[in-house]
């Protein structure tokens, strides 16, 4: 019986799913339309986090997940992963209650066990203003946690280029125009061929519930369309990252050190438009410039923004609030074909795992993969 297996996407969960595959001995193809990594992998916030906001919403498992596969790569990858110490302020208005965060941060540390960077620590209002540039009006101190920082582009060639050397077949600016059934194998069909696979596994992100429905394949979960946009401002603001606390719509955003200056960002708006040409809108950034205002001492404007990007993350689920919809995954086999909802570039590793095992039970068989240890991509 033959044991090729076609994974369609490559973002970094197509692409951790093709090295995993590989590792297995499972001969493996990976097809992607434009260039791996090139779409929402590479316009995240840059973070390898736990998801601290994820407890207000009692995301414990996950939470615990993300935090094994945060420490596993700052292990594994530090010349892409590397912790970053996260100033969280709090003000006299703002929407959380102190005792409130420092629940969820003591629960943060525990969920993180032994493999923690760092405990969670208190802070002065005079401490945090020694430390970055904040509005001293209303300040009452916070705290700081750490988390880390990726560059997420460079870390999903990298998964690439391991997936490759591992024996997977990497199919880049090639798009899968549709897939039908023949016998117990599927057909792949490319613009310029098609191809029988044994297996396939859709990893479509973003573009999964469009795909689905062109092959009149019914869809498992619901997805939302979820775009977070971003901006970058041309100098620095302080060498640690901060979280801070939107007033309005008590949403949450950061401001991290990024190349020389300073990423701020994420909005979080239902996408409705066209997913080939995703873009921040005037009204996503006007809202940054103006949460960032809030905060530091030092006002922006338009001007001082030296570029922004946006990304679509394929939520599973649906709600009026997009903060309120959950982050965790669903990976539903049904025969030979593996469908992977949501997903998120923190725990790409046991998302590709998961999907991993159902590929051994519909083969009969599980297969031990070999050590992952990443290839060294210049």
């Amino acid at each position: 019986m033959s044991t090729n297996v076609a994974v369609i996407g490559g973002g970094i969960n197509g692409a951790g799913i093709a090295w995993e595959l590989a590792r297995r001995g499972y001969e493996v193809t990976l097809f992607e339309k434009g260039r791996c990594g090139e779409q929402t992998s590479s316009r995240t916030t840059k973070m390898i986090h736990g998801g601290l906001r994820y407890l207000e919403h009692l995301h414990f498992g996950l939470v615990r997940e993300s935090l094994r596969d945060r420490a596993w790569l700052i292990e594994h990858a530090p010349q892409l992963v590397h912790p970053m110490e996260i100033l969280l302020p709090i003000y006299e208005d703002s929407p959380r209650r102190k005792t409130t965060i420092r629940t969820g941060l003591v629960l943060y540390d525990l969920l993180a066990g032994r493999q923690n960077i760092a405990r969670h620590r208190s802070w002065s209002a005079a401490e945090m203003l020694e430390t970055a540039p904040l509005v001293p009006a209303g300040l009452r101190g916070g705290f700081s946690y750490w988390d880390a920082q990726v560059d997420d582009y460079r870390l999903v060639r990298t998964v690439v280029s391991s997936a490759i050397r591992d024996g997977a077949t990497v199919r880049e600016n090639t798009e899968v125009t549709s897939i039908r059934r023949d016998g117990d194998s599927w057909l792949v069909r490319t613009v310029s061929d098609e191809n029988r696979f044994a297996l396939v596994v859709n990893a479509a992100g973003p573009w999964m519930t469009q795909f689905l429905a062109q092959n009149s394949i019914r869809a498992s979960y619901v997805l939302s369309l979820v775009r977070g946009s971003h901006i970058i401002l041309r100098r620095p603001v302080s060498e640690k990252g901060l979280l801070l606390q939107s007033i309005g719509d008590r949403r949450v955003f950061f401001a991290l050190p990024w190349k020389g200056g300073t990423l701020v960002g994420t909005t979080e708006v239902v996408h409705r438009e066209p997913l080939d040409a995703v873009r921040p809108s005037d009204e996503e950034i006007e809202y940054l410039v103006a949460r960032f205002n809030r905060y530091f001492a030092n006002p922006i404007t338009r001007s001082d923004v030296a570029g922004s990007f946006a990304g679509v993350r394929p939520l599973v689920g649906r709600a009026t609030n997009p903060g309120a919809i959950g982050r965790d995954y669903r990976v539903v086999r049904k025969g030979n074909l593996v469908n992977v909802f949501g997903g998120k570039m923190t725990t790409f590793l046991s998302l590709s795992r998961k999907v991993a095992m159902r590929v051994d039970n519909y083969f009969g068989a599980p297969r031990v993969a070999r050590e992952p240890v990443f290839d060294v991509v210049k």
